[in-house]
């Protein structure tokens, strides 16, 4: 049985490589999507040495070509359910937390040596809403033909910031866009854990004014009128702080 070195991407973001034994490419396939891994690359080994395509290569480039057909299958799917989710109403907004996805996994692509084009597709299928998918199978669109990927970004500025359009152009033209990606990923996830420290800081003195008014309107609707009562059976005048706040 054939020996398959492979690359894939694991659920956490990172790179996993090893080998597997499997019948052929499409049983290697599904083992992997059964250890929760979604490939990169896959090439088959035999006596520990990359195995040489066949004299015709016929039944090699039919088993390739199944496999790309059912990707773009899968892939042309995925984009009809989006655009179809979208036309519907659905929720159309990339979040924060799709972006902080989308950017560390792009920069764990790249660091694997997949093509930008490559990992885009990657990405387009792994979406985690149809809006994301949309969105990303812009960006792939316009990088295939012939945009760089700041450019590309620059286009939807209500999804990538000026600011990172700027790191990412920064990042292509010295030609470290991976390391630059990841650094944004890092930003964001600080922002994140900032922005819920402060909502977390600002919820006490929030209760606490929220009882203060509570107290202060049961005490102006409730309470203070029944003093008039009292006074009155007395045949006494109210207080003239009393007399104000009564009036008010």
């Amino acid at each position: 049985m054939p020996t398959f070195q492979y690359k894939a991407l694991q659920i956490d973001g990172t790179i996993a490589e090893g080998r597997l034994e499997a019948g052929g490419r499409q049983e290697a396939f599904r083992q992997m999507e059964g250890r929760g891994l979604r490939p990169i690359s896959l090439a088959e080994h035999r006596n520990g040495k990359p195995q040489k395509p066949e004299p015709n290569g016929k039944a090699q480039k039919s088993e390739t070509s199944k496999a790309e057909n059912v990707s773009a299958e899968k892939a042309n799917r995925t984009l009809t359910q989006a655009a179809f989710k979208l036309s519907f109403g659905a929720a159309n907004k990339i979040s924060a937390r799709m972006l902080e996805n989308f950017t560390r996994l792009l920069s764990s692509l790249l660091a694997a040596g997949v093509p930008l084009s490559r990992a885009l597709v990657i990405l387009c299928k792994e979406a985690a809403s149809a809006a994301a998918a949309v969105k990303w199978k812009e960006i792939h669109d316009l990088v295939v033909d012939g945009m760089s990927l700041a450019d590309a970004m620059a286009k939807s500025p209500d999804t990538f910031p000026r600011v990172y359009v700027a790191m990412v152009e920064a990042g292509e033209t010295g030609g470290f866009l991976d390391v630059v990606l990841a650094q944004i990923a890092d930003f964001q996830a600080r922002e994140k854990e900032m922005r819920s420290k402060v909502m977390a800081a600002m919820l006490y003195p929030c209760v606490l004014l929220f009882l203060a008014l509570s107290v202060l309107t049961f005490l102006l609707v409730f309470f203070i009128p029944r003093f008039q009562l009292i006074f009155a059976d007395f045949h006494a005048n109210l207080p003239l702080l009393t007399q104000v706040i009564v009036k008010t």
